[in-house]
């Protein structure tokens, strides 16, 4: 597969100004991206040397941090200017770390990029103004109009844009890098990139180029390998081509690490639970800088499982039933074999390990995201994980967040997204980033960065949770709606599909929703949001009522046809 193409987007200063008694021009983009600086300087130019510097991050006078903290990014620059010549592009030297053979590099007709929001010059010509600057923004073709969220969080629809320019700036590649220190694709920041991705703009070909890069570049974490078949099968289901399966799966099959699995089928292999260290909540009492034990583990065995089951779904789709067979098979036996091995019934959760009596956030969440946990003990659980607050890192915060809604515990996730602690997105935005950061400050990741996105993971929460839009068949043939809103008054969103986008509205009472043709809805709406308490509540559809079914805590409405609906409850 070839990657995708990279396309260059000019992008005028917001700000403009002259600084230091008019030596230094100062230029602010708005966001950061993956870019250059053009400068096109009125004539006449004469030779001189400009002292360039680019930046992400401002210091206490408001100019350029020129010692940022971590691997937040600065590059000193110089442009040597030719008489009659007004037209320059930076000639940006690659940093060392850049030139390994596990980092993405730029192709010779793009040239080498870097990241920055700012820039300043030095020894700047009288006649350079505004007009004369542009950052040159690196990205693949990306449709900014395909997504819309609102709602009546002012925190929220912050992050929403935080995460959406996030995964639109890290396209720069054509492949999903973790950032710009490394410019590496590793399995775990590529899923959550893609199901962000995907939420906001309906591309897939980003993701299926980096899962084959990975295939045959992989990375070391056990959990990493078992992120593959997750890719793929979310690849599937929301495109409906089962081709990226089909023209790899050997080689995805060996992803599972059955190999690794003992006789009661779990598997035997320290994991990295999260990223970094210090985020694992205590893990087995551990101080592990790489992978944690112990070698039978909760985490990595409930990554096991889910990936037995997303294999099964494209295998079946690939036309492996047999494989297909196998590994829901394997899936029922390691589900029976976790639920023996690590539930401590006493206390109604899950140790680390084999052996293990400590109880993490990690060992909790990863289970109630799966759907690993036994029927009666759910409310535990999330009781549990819920008492842990956000004890673990921006990548592990996709799981904390999806088990929370599978729980039912829509307000209290919502809290975590709009919270403004130093654990939160909102301090992201805070510091002044304008993509996520690698970790949620400096002081819990020394070398983070600020543009990398796994932290990305509310673009998608909010479309697959909050407005509740995901896939019940392939391709979106029949599509979930299934809005928890929390304690959000109004909101308002537009998520892509490849049949066109959904369209979702909520405020108390009313839901309105928009599904393109060739489709058709399963509504959920939960007892909670309905105006009375009656029991089952009163359902009224495009001002028809109806008699309302119900099950498991929702207004439940099926087989809703393409086009505008009205439901009023």
């Amino acid at each position: 597969m070839q990657r995708p193409q990279q396309v260059i987007t000019p992008v005028a200063p917001v700000q403009f100004k002259r600084i230091r008694n008019g030596a230094t021009v100062f230029a602010d983009f708005g966001a950061d991206v993956y870019g250059n600086l053009q400068i096109n300087i009125p004539p006449p130019v004469a030779a001189t040397t400009l002292a360039i510097r680019l930046g992400e991050k401002l210091d206490a006078t408001g100019a350029i941090d020129r010692r940022p903290y971590g691997s937040v990014n600065y590059r000193w620059l110089t442009l040597v200017t030719q008489p009659n010549r007004t037209v320059y592009q930076i000639d940006i030297p690659p940093k060392p770390r850049h030139s390994n053979p596990q980092a993405v590099h730029m192709p010779p007709q793009i040239g080498e990029v870097t990241v920055f929001r700012y820039a300043e010059i030095d020894n700047a010509p009288a006649n350079l103004n505004a007009e004369a600057l542009h950052q040159l923004w690196v990205h693949t073709a990306f449709d900014d109009n395909n997504s819309f969220f609102r709602s009546s969080n002012d925190t929220l629809n912050a992050v929403w844009d935080l995460c959406k320019h996030t995964i639109k700036a890290t396209t720069a590649f054509g492949v999903y890098v973790d950032g710009e220190r490394e410019r590496i694709p590793y399995e775990a920041d590529s899923y959550i990139n893609q199901l962000s991705h995907m939420a906001v703009d309906a591309n897939p070909e980003v993701a299926r180029y980096t899962f084959e890069h990975m295939l045959k570049n992989p990375t070391w974490p056990t959990e990493w390998s078992l992120h593959m078949p997750m890719i793929a099968a979310f690849d599937y289901m929301f495109t409906g081509d089962i081709k990226l399966t089909s023209d790899n799966y050997e080689a995805l099959k060996k992803k599972l690490l059955m190999d690794k699995a003992r006789g009661d089928g779990l598997i035997r292999a320290p994991g990295i639970v999260d990223w970094p260290a210090g985020e694992r909540d205590g893990f087995n009492d551990g101080d592990q800088q790489n992978q944690s034990g112990p070698e039978i583990n909760t985490v990595v065995n409930a990554f096991y499982y889910h990936a037995l089951l997303e294999m099964a779904i494209v295998a079946k789709a690939a036309g492996r039933i047999e494989d297909a067979i196998l590994f829901k098979s394997r899936a029922k036996a390691v589900c029976n074999a976790f639920n023996a091995v690590f539930f401590d019934r006493a206390r109604g959760i899950y140790v680390d390990g084999e052996g293990s009596t400590h109880a993490s956030l990690h060992a909790n969440m990863f289970p109630l995201a799966f759907d690993l946990v036994p029927r009666g003990y759910q409310n535990q659980v999330a009781d549990f994980v819920q008492s842990r607050g956000m004890g673990c890192s921006v990548y592990g915060a996709q799981y904390l967040l999806e088990a929370l809604y599978k729980a039912g515990r829509d307000e209290y996730a919502l809290q975590l997204m709009t919270s403004h602690s130093d654990r939160s997105w909102w301090h992201m935005i805070e510091l002044g980033s304008t993509m996520t950061l690698e970790a949620w400050d400096v002081k819990y990741k020394p070398n983070l960065t600020w543009n990398h996105a796994w932290g990305a993971a509310p673009a998608n929460i909010i479309s697959r949770y909050i407005l509740g839009v995901r896939p019940l068949k392939p391709g979106f043939e029949k599509i979930l709606i299934a809005p928890q809103p929390g304690s959000l008054e109004e909101l308002h969103g537009k998520v892509p599909t490849m049949r066109g986008p959904v369209f979702v509205k909520f405020q108390p009472g009313v839901l309105e929703i928009d599904i393109p043709e060739g489709t058709t809805a399963r509504v959920l709406i939960p007892y909670k949001l309905a105006q009375s308490q009656q029991f089952p509540p009163q359902l009224s559809i495009n001002g028809i009522k109806e008699s309302a079914k119900a099950e498991s805590g929702y207004i439940v409405v099926d087989e809703v046809g393409p086009g505008k609906s009205r439901f009023e409850f």
